[in-house]
């Protein structure tokens, strides 16, 4: 190491800061004004309501097994053979 040179100065410290703070500022504004929140929600809400179709459609399933009596639901199905 040089002599005099004794690490990071303190504009250097500030000057970083300035621009991390910029970059949050970025950020945050695309995020907020961008929709994300909202998008994320908007996904969340789809996949609940994939999820409920999907176990709505599980009840649809109907076999008929070798003596004849109905069993409805995947799960059924499964332990009912």
């Amino acid at each position: 190491m040089m002599k005099g040179q004794k690490g990071i100065t303190l504009v250097a410290l500030v000057i970083t800061i300035i621009v991390m703070l910029i970059l949050v500022a970025v950020t945050v504004t695309v995020a907020l004004n961008g929709g994300l929140v909202s998008k994320a929600k908007q996904a969340k809400t789809e996949w609940e309501n994939a999820d409920d179709h999907i176990n709505n459609i599980d009840q649809e399933v109907v076999y008929t097994m070798p003596n004849g009596t109905n069993v409805t639901g995947i799960d059924n199905i499964r332990d009912a053979q």
